[in-house]
C-alpha cells in the first residue's frame, strides 16, 4: 500500500523525470491551443460561450494541436537540464489536478437531468448538491479524523484525514466546476457565471483554497499535527454553509449589472487565495500556542511528539501569510480596477473596501513586525489568530451586516 501511494505522491515516479516532463509540456500546449482559439477561431474570444466552445469539436482540434506542439518541445529538451526537469517536476502534480477536475466535472454532466426536467424555481435535482454534500461529508470526517491523529500517534488516522481531505477538495473543486455548467442549464448562454456570484459558492471555494494550501505545506513539513487546527476551521465553515443551504442561499441566480464582468473570476478568487492563506496562518498560530502551553504545563505529554517544533509552527505561519498576503494584495489592486469601471471610481470608502483595507494593513504589519523587528513567538502567534478575526469579518460581516455597493453579497 505504501509502494501505491508513493507511486501517486507528488514525490512519486509518475511526477518525475520524462514522463512527467511531456505531460507537463503537452498541457502547456493545450493551454497554447485554447489562446490561439480565443484569437483566430470564428469570432475570436467571447466570454460568454467560450466554455462551451473549449468542449466543441473545434475547441477539442485547436487543444489537441497545442498538445501535440508541447509534446514535439518536451521531446526536444536533453535529460541533462535539469532545471526543465525541475520546471515539469513542480508545476505537473497542479496540472494533473486541473485535468482531474475537468475529467470529474466531465463524468458529472452525464448524471444531469434532461433540459426539460431542470428548472429554475426548483434547482433540488441539480447534481451539483449531492457533489457539494459528498464534499462537505469527507471534510468533517476528515477534521475528525486529524483530531484523532493527536491521540493516535501511528500516524494512520492523520494519513486518513490527508487523504479525506484532498477527496473533498476535489469534490468541492468539480462542484464547482459543474455550477458554471449548470447556470448555462439554467438560463442560457447569456447570463450563465462562474460559480463565485454569492456566499454559497464562495465557501465551497474557500474550503478547497484552505485545503490545498494546507495539505501542500503537509506535505512537505511533514506537519500532520496542524491539520486538527485546519480542517475544524474548515469544519465551522461547512456547518455555515449547509446553514445557507437550509435557507435557500444555494440556488444559482442571474448576475447583478456590477458583477457581470471578466474581473469576477480574477478578483474574487484571488480574494479567496488570501483568506484560505490567512486561515492557513491562524491555524499554525493556535498550534503553536497549544504546543506552547503544553511545553509549559506538561512537558512529558505525548502528544508533543507529534507536534512540529515550535520554530516549525512559526515558520508554516509565516509562509502562509507569505502566499496570502500577495494575492490579497494584487486582488485590492484589481478590485479598483474593477471598481473604476463599475462605478467610475477606484476607492470610494464601501464598508467592504475599508475592511479590506484593515485586513490589507493586519497582515502588511505582520509581515513588518517580523523582517523589521524581528518578533518571533507567541506576538505572532496571537497576530495570527486575532487577524483571521477580522478577516473573517471583512469576509462574512460586511457581508451579512452591513450595506454598501457590495451589498449584493448579503443574504437574500
Amino acid at each position: 500500500m505504501s509502494t501505491i501511494a508513493t507511486a501517486f505522491s507528488s514525490s512519486g515516479p509518475l511526477f518525475q523525470g520524462r514522463f512527467a516532463h511531456l505531460r507537463c509540456w503537452a498541457y502547456l500546449g493545450m493551454m497554447l491551443g485554447m489562446s490561439a482559439m480565443a484569437i483566430f477561431a470564428g469570432d475570436g474570444y467571447v466570454e460568454d460561450n467560450y466554455i462551451f466552445q473549449l468542449f466543441s469539436l473545434e475547441g477539442v482540434k485547436w487543444m489537441a494541436a497545442g498538445a501535440v506542439v508541447g509534446l514535439a518541445y518536451g521531446f526536444t529538451v536533453s535529460p541533462t537540464k535539469f532545471r526543465a526537469y525541475r520546471f515539469s517536476e513542480i508545476l505537473v502534480p497542479w496540472l494533473d489536478g486541473v485535468v482531474l477536475l475537468v475529467a470529474l466535472m466531465g463524468v458529472y454532466t452525464l448524471f444531469e437531468p434532461s433540459q426539460a426536467m431542470i428548472s429554475y424555481e426548483d434547482q433540488s435535482n441539480l447534481v451539483s448538491g449531492r457533489i457539494v454534500m459528498a464534499m462537505n461529508v469527507l471534510l468533517l470526517f476528515s477534521a475528525i479524523c486529524y483530531v484523532a491523529n493527536l491521540f493516535a500517534p501511528e500516524g494512520f488516522m492523520g494519513n486518513l484525514g490527508t487523504a479525506t481531505a484532498w477527496a473533498g477538495v476535489y469534490a468541492g473543486g468539480s462542484a464547482l466546476l459543474l455550477r458554471w455548467y449548470e447556470s448555462y442549464l439554467l438560463m442560457d448562454e447569456a447570463i450563465g457565471h462562474a460559480p463565485v456570484s454569492n456566499l454559497y459558492e464562495v465557501f465551497i471555494l474557500l474550503f478547497c483554497v484552505i485545503c490545498v494550501i494546507y495539505l501542500t505545506l503537509e506535505s512537505r513539513h511533514q506537519a500532520h499535527a496542524m491539520g486538527a487546527f485546519v480542517l475544524p476551521i474548515v469544519a465551522c465553515g461547512v456547518f455555515f454553509s449547509i446553514w445557507l443551504e437550509s435557507i435557500g442561499q444555494n440556488d444559482i441566480k442571474p448576475l447583478v449589472p456590477a458583477l457581470q464582468s471578466y474581473w469576477m473570476k480574477i478578483h474574487v478568487p484571488l480574494n479567496f487565495v488570501g483568506y484560505g492563506a490567512f486561515a492557513v496562518a491562524c491555524a499554525a498560530g493556535m498550534a503553536w500556542l497549544t504546543r506552547d502551553a503544553l511545553e509549559r504545563r506538561r512537558p512529558q505529554a505525548k502528544m508533543l511528539s507529534i507536534f512540529p517544533s515550535l520554530k516549525q509552527l512559526d515558520h508554516l505561519a509565516y509562509k502562509s501569510v507569505a502566499i496570502g498576503f500577495p494575492a490579497f494584495t494584487l486582488a485590492t489592486i484589481l478590485g479598483a480596477a474593477w471598481a473604476a469601471e463599475a462605478w467610475g471610481g477606484y476607492w470610494s470608502w464601501d464598508p467592504k473596501e475599508t475592511w479590506a483595507l484593515i485586513v490589507w494593513l493586519v497582515y502588511g504589519a505582520y509581515l513588518h513586525a517580523r523582517f523589521s523587528r524581528g518578533l518571533h513567538g507567541k506576538t505572532l502567534a496571537w497576530w495570527t489568530v486575532i487577524g483571521f478575526f477580522v478577516t473573517i469579518f471583512c469576509f462574512v460581516g460586511v457581508n451579512m451586516y452591513l450595506s454598501g455597493l457590495h451589498s449584493y453579497g448579503q443574504l437574500t
